[in-house]
């Protein structure tokens, strides 16, 4: 798993569970300077700043509190993008965003316009307005107001914000889906991990309280149960036929007694209590109960010889466990044992859940590495479609800043433009007005893109026009006044004028000059653009088309794109499989291209080739591809060995108890019993081990088989509302479950016979099978009288554990930085701790009690008090009828 590059970078990286990734694939917290040019240090919390699109994501130090709509503010709160430190001016005390560093105060509201919202501005160069949230566990929380009125609904919206529950759904997406609920239980086992060891140490010692309880208190517990179960069943069957009206027993006990035991039944919730109840309700009831009544009574008589020997069992249990007081612990240190492998599965989980990304929107998970990286040096091209400026110079005509010639640069003349003037009626937009939030002038009709200061011309043009190199020097020709950006132009949509201004320092010399732009024929709400298609106006004023034309046309431009390492490792990062990353990069290389004038978005299409195997994707030379398949088939391997080993180390805990409880039973004499549990743990290690491998690896495969069918049934979605397959997988469920429960009980048998004789496991699982089908009746009865102890134990550890960790939690919540209650995720993890952990215990008890049961039944089988003396205990022998007739040897 360590060599599979599948994790890039180390992406696999637990810590983005908790504060997870901004949009350019930057961890929150990290200084990612060295890769990506950005400084997420101290910046925690994940914030989304326009909720419309959840995969856009910035790190904060703060969740912002409140609306806010002007630079000084985002700033504040880091609600703004600026890649590589650009806006950081020398001389200048605040930031500097992309239209006030290029364009001055002037022309860009003095950074208003910067609002990445806006039309106009750079969406990677920009501020974001914000809007309140408030932080839970490392996320910023949307908490709209739900008074806003009217007018501040259109405000908001026109400013590019949504106040709409809807629209904030996606921002709370990550926190409701089950692919979040990872995340946020990660970030909140980061505040509450000391509450989970103390349940630990809790759980602990309340087991060790029960296990004390259990040896004083064993017989009461069970003849308390045993008679309040039958007091139940008579009370419950009697009330109920009282009800009825066909006896009046109640009545008669209230009238002696003055006791009203209709209202306390009633007020104690016994079924059929309720006053309003009809007759047959009663009556139903009454035959229940009578008739569970009437089975319990006979079970108790017939099974009252069984059920007594079964205590006398568990007494000698008690009294094993009492003369080896070390068997006490042993359930510690299975529990350590335990502990360790769970943090080790944790630890696995994690790292696998981290070498993938979650999608917040759907829950879905997807691999972040293996054959991601076989995308680097693959080659695609993007054939897109254009609009190209040609401008024709005579050869005599050259044009510098404000000036033109038409003699070789012999005489220069003022240009009133400044530069190239087109004016026409073509590039003319209907239906103009000015946005009164951007300043800007926009036409729905003919020409649908607003007026700018800053227009884009393209840079590169792929295989049109040339050597890309030429084109972005043609690109480089053109400044407006006042700006340092090259490739930008004036464009006024309403007049369709368009001012190319000659850079400083700079001679344009006769000849063509092509260019592309994003000026498209294009109007609201209709399907496609039209083609330009002409040539030859002049340009305005001063020349004419004898000596400098321009024209518009349509054209189809290729450009070819390679991956870099680079690219695709970031791309891996922040968008996971292969498929999206592809995606994902084809889309940045589409929005180059729309910034350089070159594509409208909805005509562009796309053709990929893969290129052949590098360096840099030695993963296709290896006959086992490290991909997202052998991620799952990891996610398998690791599943599978913690089943195994879970079920190995309880059943080795197992085993070693039941050789010493063994050795125990079968020495006559106990005073001269000596250290039995360390002689059960050596036979275990030097005889054993291979026994318990084996049945445990029997159980793992039932349950991984188990896991695996759930697995593809869920998936299976097309199937979900088919009742023949809800039913078809309920019978194969419990068919499963009833399997993995028939083979666990058979191999804990064979363990008992194989610590009491030596036994290998074949035929140790058959002689203890069948001695128990040779007593079934006595299993009956002592698997009822074990079951109620060992469920009352592990419900007593695993409540009061959740009870007291809840009253810590509740008192603590300050100190532990609980700011919502109480956290519920982790007390039902300290639930299930509490669970396993009484069930630890219980084991322990458990396997005593099943040891002296089948050791008991092997020994009256064998022995006949005679010359083979019994070594079951005196009561247990006066409960069959039996004595040793001769004094037995130790």
């Amino acid at each position: 798993m360590a060599f599979t590059d599948g994790c890039p970078d180390n992406c696999n990286n637990p810590q983005k569970l908790i504060y997870g990734f901004d949009s350019n694939g930057c961890m929150c917290g990290a200084d990612c300077t060295s890769t990506l040019g950005i400084d997420n240090t101290g910046k925690y919390s994940l914030y989304i700043p326009d909720p419309r699109e959840p995969t856009n994501r910035l790190c904060m130090a703060t969740c912002p509190p409140g609306f806010a709509f002007n630079k000084t503010v985002s700033i504040q709160y880091n609600a703004y993008q600026c890649l590589d430190n650009v806006c950081s001016i020398q001389g200048e005390t605040d930031l500097q965003f992309y239209l006030q560093r290029t364009k001055g105060a002037l022309l860009s509201g003095d950074g208003y316009l910067d609002n990445c919202f806006l039309p106009g501005s750079n969406s990677s160069d920009c501020w974001y307005p914000t809007y309140p949230t408030a932080e839970v566990l490392y996320k910023c929380i949307p908490r709209i107001p739900t008074n806003l009125s009217a007018d501040q609904v259109d405000t908001l919206g026109k400013l590019g914000l949504p106040v709409d529950a809807a629209s904030f759904g996606s921002a709370m997406a990550f926190m409701t889906n089950p692919a979040g609920q990872i995340g946020v239980f990660t970030a909140e086992l980061s505040l509450t991990w000391g509450l989970l060891l103390g349940s630990i140490g809790i759980a602990i010692l309340l087991g060790f309280v029960w296990m004390i309880l259990i040896r004083m208190l064993a017989l009461v517990m069970l003849w308390v149960t045993v008679i309040a179960l039958w007091l139940v069943f008579a009370l419950c069957a009697l009330f109920a036929w009282d009800k009825t009206g066909k006896i009046a027993v109640f009545d008669q006990v209230t009238r002696t007694t003055g006791q009203n035991i209709t209202a306390l039944a009633e007020q104690a919730g016994v079924p059929g209590a309720d006053a309003t109840a009809s007759a047959d309700t009663y009556e139903a009831f009454a035959w229940i109960f009578t008739v569970l009544f009437i089975v319990y009574t006979v079970l108790m008589f017939f099974f009252f010889k069984r059920i007594v020997i079964a205590v006398k069992i568990i007494k000698e249990a008690a009294k094993a466990m009492a003369a080896m007081p070390f068997l006490i612990i042993q359930p510690l240190f299975t529990l350590l044992s335990l502990i360790v492998l769970y943090g080790w599965a944790g630890i696995i989980t994690v790292f696998l859940i981290s070498a993938g990304e979650f999608d917040i929107t759907t829950g879905t998970f997807t691999y972040a590495g293996g054959s991601c990286t076989d995308l680097v040096n693959q080659e695609f091209n993007l054939t897109t479609t254009a609009s190209i400026f040609t401008i024709s110079l005579a050869s005599s005509v050259w044009m510098k800043r404000g000036f033109y010639s038409t003699d070789g640069g012999a005489n220069w003349v003022a240009s009133p433009a400044g530069g190239f003037a087109l004016l026409s009626n073509f590039t003319r937009g209907e239906n103009c007005s000015m946005d009164p939030l951007t300043g800007l002038d926009r036409c729905t009709v003919n020409s649908n893109t607003s007026s700018s200061p800053a227009f884009a011309i393209g840079g590169c043009l792929g295989d049109l026009g040339g050597a890309c190199e030429t084109d972005k020097l043609v690109a480089g020709y053109f400044t407006p006044p006042g700006s340092g950006d090259t490739g930008l132009v004036f464009w006024n949509a309403t007049l369709g004028l368009v001012l190319f201004d000659v850079a400083s320092n700079t001679t344009i010399q006769g000849g063509d000059l092509r260019f592309a732009t994003t000026l498209r024929p294009c109007s609201d709400g209709a399907a496609s653009c039209a083609p330009w298609d002409f040539a030859g106006l002049e340009f305005l004023p001063g020349l004419n088309a004898t000596y400098a034309s321009w024209g518009l046309e349509t054209q189809d431009v290729t450009s070819f794109h390679n991956l870099s390492y680079s690219e695709v490792v970031r791309a891996c990062n922040l968008y996971g499989a292969q498929e999206r990353a592809l995606q994902a990069l084809v889309e940045q290389k589409k929005t180059e291209l729309v910034k350089q004038g070159k594509v409208d978005m909805q005509e562009l299409t796309t053709s990929l080739w893969v290129s052949k195997p590098t360096a840099d994707n030695w993963k296709s030379f290896l006959p086992v591809t490290l991909d997202g398949n052998t991620y799952n088939y990891f996610v398998v391997y690791h599943l599978f060995m913690f089943l195994w080993t879970n079920n190995f180390t309880v059943s080795a805990a197992y085993f070693i108890l039941a050789g010493a409880v063994a050795n125990w039973y079968w020495t006559m004499d106990k005073k001269e019993l000596s250290g039995p549990i360390r002689k059960s743990t050596w036979r275990f290690v030097r005889y054993h081990m291979g026994t318990v491998c084996v049945g445990s690896f029997i159980i793992a495969v039932v349950q991984l088989i188990r896991i695996l069918f759930n697995y593809f049934v869920n998936r299976s979605k097309q199937f979900k509302d088919n009742p023949l397959v809800k039913a078809l997988v309920c019978v194969v469920n419990c068919c499963l479950w009833c399997l993995e429960k028939v083979i666990g009980y058979i191999n804990k048998n064979a363990y008992i016979m194989c610590a009491t004789h030596g036994h290998y496991f074949c035929r140790a699982a058959f002689k203890g099978f069948s001695l128990l089908m040779r007593n079934i009746m006595r299993v009956a009865a002592i698997n009822m009288v074990a079951g109620v102890l060992l469920t009352i134990g592990k419900l007593f550890i695993c409540l009061a554990t959740l009870a007291l960790c809840y009253g810590i939690s509740t008192v603590l919540a300050a100190d532990l930085g609980l700011v919502d209650g109480p956290p519920f995720l982790s007390l039902v993890m300290i639930t299930i701790i509490g669970w396993f952990i009484g069930s630890s215990f219980m084991g322990t008890f458990e396997a005593a009690v099943d040891t002296i049961f089948l050791s008991f039944l092997h020994d009256q089988e064998v022995n006949n008090g005679k010359d083979k003396p019994y070594f079951m205990a005196d009561s247990l022998k006066s409960s069959l009828g039996v004595s040793n007739k001769v004094t037995p040897s130790a």
